[in-house]
């Protein structure tokens, strides 16, 4: 106990001294928080995000979602009524329009018929320009299939949402990649030591690997915790984000994600030879997720073919768990799915870190 005692003050004072990790760390996520919120803090996306549930599946029901698509300033989602209605009490969708079944064979028959309008309440502008994009639509498609003035009809209801702007939206992402930074960045540190023969002088030691990993993992959590506080200090005093849900989730959530991260970063460690390949490596993982992961800008529109390698990363699901509790409010139940995924990414890379762990 005493050796993992000193191995992690040692640690300690080693992160706090390298002012490389600090900056790179912390101050690039200090830095977009600054400037997107400068930027973009008191405003929202670009496009109207519309959801719409097509239940018809006719025709016309289709002309109508092309007609939607077509305008430039709507961003159109399609699902089912239950996701899009959920997406708009996320604060991802500014309304949603439902077009029931038999809605085609009604307009063809020139009988009225009616499309449901669910709109974000607390955004009354945006949701207006939602209904008016709509309504433009169904007008034009009033005057192509029927004589009558108004065969369609909007039955309009209002959903209470959390409304949300662009650097509330982005401060979680920043969390995420500084968590990134601060731990994938181990497996460098690793390589060095090795280089430098710090691990080969520990080797005549009784230290374990287990102790030496776990010391390094306590030693840059502390670090990730610590860093994750100040970031989420600043966006709340100088942007007023607000972090709606529980902070033992977040915190447990941020803890999660640094030491699956780690993990990773000791896979790298593990396997590299010299710095240089650990320094290629850490920038040929980290850039991807960095801008793959939903840090900087939403994923949902990527090309398919980019869908497998999204998904495919742990900082995407670390993301989109930290987003659901401070945007959200979610609870841990809510982003079990999220932590599973995250943590069965750690206890693979540990596990495998620690078998090929080399002390020279």
């Amino acid at each position: 106990m005493k050796a993992f005692r000193t191995l992690f003050a040692a640690s300690v004072t080693m992160l706090r001294r390298n002012r490389v990790l600090l900056i790179t760390s912390l101050g690039l996520a200090l830095l977009s928080i600054f400037v997107f919120g400068w930027l973009f803090g008191g405003g929202g996306a670009p496009k109207l995000e519309l959801g719409v549930v097509d239940r018809d599946d006719s025709p016309l029901s289709q002309q109508m979602i092309q007609g939607l698509r077509a305008s430039d300033s709507l961003q159109v989602f399609s699902g089912s009524q239950d996701e899009e209605l959920q997406a708009l009490r996320d604060g991802h969708r500014n309304a949603v329009i439902v077009l029931e079944a038999g809605f085609g064979r009604a307009l063809t028959a020139s009988q009225p018929t009616n499309i449901a309008v669910y709109y974000d309440e607390s955004s009354p502008v945006m949701a207006a320009n939602a209904r008016m994009a709509v309504q433009s639509i169904v007008t034009g498609l009033n005057q192509q299939v029927t004589r009558q003035a108004s065969p369609i009809t909007l039955s309009e209801q209002a959903v209470s949402v959390h409304n949300l702007r662009q650097i509330d939206w982005l401060t979680p992402g920043m969390l995420g990649m500084l968590l990134m930074w601060a731990n994938l960045s181990v497996g460098v540190a690793l390589v060095e030591w090795r280089q430098q023969g710090i691990l080969r002088r520990l080797a005549v030691t009784p230290l374990r690997p287990s102790v030496l990993i776990s010391t390094q993992m306590l030693a840059r959590l502390a670090l990730s915790l610590l860093q994750g506080a100040a970031l989420i200090l600043v966006a709340m005093l100088v942007f007023h984000v607000q972090v709606t849900g529980s902070w033992i989730a977040l915190g447990l959530t941020v803890a999660l994600g640094a030491l699956a991260l780690q993990g990773l970063g000791f896979v790298v460690g593990s396997f590299a030879r010299t710095p240089e390949v650990a320094n290629a490596a850490f920038f040929l993982i980290s850039f991807p997720m960095m801008f793959l992961s939903g840090s900087y800008f939403p994923t949902d529109s990527a090309p398919a073919f980019l869908t497998p390698l999204i998904k495919a990363m742990p900082l995407t699901y670390l993301n989109d768990a930290l987003r659901q509790i401070i945007n959200n409010g979610a609870s841990l139940g809510g982003v079990q799915t999220d932590l599973l995924i995250i943590a069965a990414w750690m206890v693979v890379a540990v596990l495998l870190s620690a078998r090929a762990f080399r002390w020279s």
